[in-house]
């Protein structure tokens, strides 16, 4: 049977994707302008990755909050709650 996604698990990878695949298109521009021996400055470009990956880090940060809150069993942290039923549920 398969799962379906929760919308924010939908929208973590999709910021992700995005993030990726445009640090890669403006690193190959950069690469093209340095190839094509172009002598001005690129801050547009640079300013793109800061920008795209500042809105990731708070998407995921978001996200992590969002299932550390979810993983709650009685008011306590799961993990917490399996290592306590013996069940050797702490970290590998």
């Amino acid at each position: 049977m398969k799962r379906k996604r929760s919308a924010s698990k939908l929208l973590a990878a999709g910021v992700l994707i995005v993030d990726a695949l445009s640090t890669a298109a403006v690193l190959g521009l950069c690469l093209l302008a340095i190839r094509l021996d172009y002598q001005g400055t690129l801050p547009c470009l640079t300013a793109l990755i800061g920008a795209v990956q500042a809105s990731a880090a708070v998407v995921l940060s978001a996200y992590f909050s969002k299932s550390r809150a979810e993983n709650t069993r009685g008011g306590i942290v799961y993990d917490a709650a399996l290592s306590a039923s013996g069940d050797g549920g702490g970290a590998c």
